[in-house]
């Protein structure tokens, strides 16, 4: 059994470890450059490497690749799950098998630098208030061609409450998301649809957030990617797309309130100012989630009433206004 190695860093005394959960889908186009990045970390970790039912010889390749390894990380799961789980359901399948100190997500389409890792082990032990990191990144499409997002890394440090008074919502992003074991262990299984979200919140928490300035990440942009997903744009009839996007948004941002919630509801211990921007962010979340369900397929009763939600408690008012044209525009 090869033992952990730690990385440099700023804390002598703090010796940390890291667990890296690779999850794959139909990646097999892309999986081996992912791979290469996983094996090349300068840091010896434990690896839990899980595909999510793939039918096209994405976690066959994987086996291959691994079959008699011999490097300096320890593979303690090499799984294809029996059934298609989604993501969060991956996430919730491996994570509790992590053993490191520090989790770090990798996926089969995107590629790691190979010292994130050792990075992110020493930031960690720079800021131990610290629950979960996140770098910047170079996106990518299926041909490695770099391409524009609207997704960017703003904030390089941030806290519960400012989130809790910032108007758009924050996010460290997936494919670069890394955090402390507990900010999982502490709360049970992810719910919802979308992992980085909930994980944020979760870290806030318990702490607070940072993103390392550097470009640790290739990540990948194709149609099968979650957030192709989730936020597509493109398509023949561009109502009935929005329509989805709306539904799919909804989703993730409920899903992610209904995790925020029991997170909230397991820390009796939050003072009063911090248990009140976890609410109020809370809300954001759910409120939001519901103005976009009723935007896609609600009447006029589900509008004012999601509209009168939104406006019920501070935190969300000024969008709740941007939203009410759009509510009464599209009925």
């Amino acid at each position: 059994m090869h033992k952990f190695a730690p990385a440099a860093s700023a804390r002598a005394a703090e010796v940390l470890t890291a667990s890296i959960a690779f999850l794959s889908y139909r990646d097999r186009q892309w999986v081996d450059a992912a791979l290469d990045g996983v094996l090349a970390q300068t840091v010896p970790c434990q690896l839990l490497i899980s595909n999510d039912a793939a039918d096209d010889g994405t976690f066959e390749r994987i086996a291959e690749r691994l079959q008699g390894y011999q490097g300096h990380h320890r593979i303690d799961l090499l799984l294809k799950q029996p059934q298609n789980l989604g993501v969060v359901g991956s996430c919730n399948a491996v994570l509790p098998q992590a053993s490191g100190d520090i989790v770090v997500m990798m996926a089969g389409d995107d590629v790691s630098a190979p010292d994130r890792v050792e990075k992110l082990l020493a930031a960690y032990a720079k800021h131990p208030q610290t629950m979960a990191i996140g770098t910047d990144f170079a996106a990518v499409d299926g041909e490695d061609r770099p391409v524009a997002i609207d997704f960017k890394t703003e904030m390089l440090h941030f806290d519960l409450h400012r989130l809790a008074h910032s108007r758009a919502f924050h996010t460290l992003l997936g494919a670069a998301l890394s955090f402390r074991r507990e900010v999982f262990t502490r709360f049970g299984s992810l719910r919802g649809t979308v992992e980085d979200n909930a994980l944020t919140l979760r870290a806030c928490l318990l702490g607070d957030c940072r993103n390392l300035p550097e470009k640790l990440v290739r990540y990948r942009q194709h149609s099968g990617s979650v957030s192709h997903g989730v936020f597509a744009r493109s398509g023949a009839d561009a109502r009935e797309l929005k329509r989805r996007r709306y539904l799919r948004t909804a989703a993730f941002l409920q899903g992610t309130a209904e995790d925020f919630e029991h997170c909230i509801q397991q820390m009796p211990e939050l003072s009063g100012q911090k248990r009140r921007d976890a609410q109020r962010l809370q809300h954001r979340y759910a409120s939001t989630a519901r103005m976009r369900k009723a935007l896609a397929d609600g009447g006029f009763s589900e509008r004012w009433a999601a509209l009168c939600f939104a406006l019920s408690r501070p935190g969300n008012r000024r969008r709740a206004l941007e939203y009410t044209g759009k509510l009464w525009r599209s009925l």
